[in-house]
């Protein structure tokens, strides 16, 4: 058993480690492949831009330029950016940004599967408006979503503020102002919207559902044992297949999310690169988000099989 648990650890550390080199590859291809290049930002002259093109490695073909950055990303040397911050190394642009977007992913994993499942403990079984509610709230794009919570308490702030009832807020007026309360805001609408929250409160009610009818439940009935306990350890793998599948959703959301509440993370980021033809700044960024998102896949495959050690030996 400790054999077969090892080795599948292995195995999905091996296909992270492939995919991670199969999105470098890809981002090279898409950024070699999309029309002009950071030369043409930065000049017309025929000469200087030739020099430019050289320097920056930009007519080597794309396996090359993959080749060769894979050699200095091993070594932590993600290269140096061309456009944003001209001759600043990428990690040092890319660690802080890093450090924002984890608080939003994190928060909003944490969020939408709390609230999932205390959503489909109270559901499961039963008929309930909640469930509505929730569809209905959730499948709000998460951009509308954004503008329509800032749009709200902005309105909500500057008519007590006019009425004399309150002083100006901290956070008055959102986006501009960095607070505690737009990186709640931020949180909150990954979390909830583009039918986030409601898909996962659907797939833990089903999840729930199945594991009630399960025999061993109706024989922990007929003990008189209390269910609770077992029935969140049996949804501790579907948990995790869950919060593996949502971090990508989520690292995905953080373009839109970023953009409109002015938050300096990745998405933020990454928008700026691509409009300013940063590519190693742009590949840096998305490098680091595949890391994300095939790290939350590989930490969801190992505590599903770490909690059910059976699923080392499916097929």
């Amino acid at each position: 058993m400790r054999r077969e648990l090892v080795l599948a650890v292995l195995a999905a550390l091996g296909a992270f480690v492939a995919a991670l080199a199969g999105v470098a590859l890809l981002l090279q291809i898409l950024l070699a492949s999309a029309p002009g290049d950071a030369a043409d930002l930065i000049s017309d002259d025929p000469v200087l831009r030739a020099a430019l093109v050289e320097a920056w490695r930009l007519d080597e073909p794309v396996l090359s330029r993959w080749l060769a950055w894979t050699v200095d990303a091993m070594g932590g040397d993600l290269g140096e950016s061309l456009t944003y911050r001209p001759g600043q190394a990428v990690t040092e642009l890319v660690l802080p940004a890093l450090a924002r977007s984890l608080v939003l992913v994190g928060g909003a994993l944490v969020l939408s599967l709390t609230g999932g499942l205390g959503l489909a403990w109270w559901t499961a079984g039963r008929r309930s408006a909640t469930r509505r509610l929730v569809q209905a709230l959730s499948v709000t794009p998460v951009f509308l979503l954004a503008w329509l919570l800032m749009a709200g308490l902005n309105e909500a702030a500057f008519g007590l503020m006019e009425g004399g009832q309150i002083a100006r807020p901290a956070w008055f007026a959102l986006p501009d102002e960095d607070s505690w309360l737009k990186t709640l805001l931020a949180i909150s609408v990954l979390a909830v919207g583009s039918s986030a929250l409601g898909e996962i409160h659907a797939a833990l009610e089903d999840e729930l559902l199945r594991i009630q009818r399960a025999s061993f439940v109706e024989a922990l009935r007929v003990r008189g044992v209390a269910l609770g306990p077992h029935l969140l350890r049996a949804l501790l793998a579907p948990l995790a297949t869950i919060a593996g599948g949502r971090a990508s959703f989520f690292v995905g959301g953080l373009v839109v999310v970023e953009t409109v509440l002015h938050v300096g993370g990745l998405g933020s980021l990454l928008w700026q690169a691509c409009r300013l033809r940063d590519y190693p700044l742009a590949l840096g960024i998305g490098v680091v988000a595949g890391a994300l998102v095939c790290g939350a896949r590989l930490a969801s495959d190992v505590a599903r099989i770490t909690v059910d050690p059976r699923l080392s030996r499916a097929p």
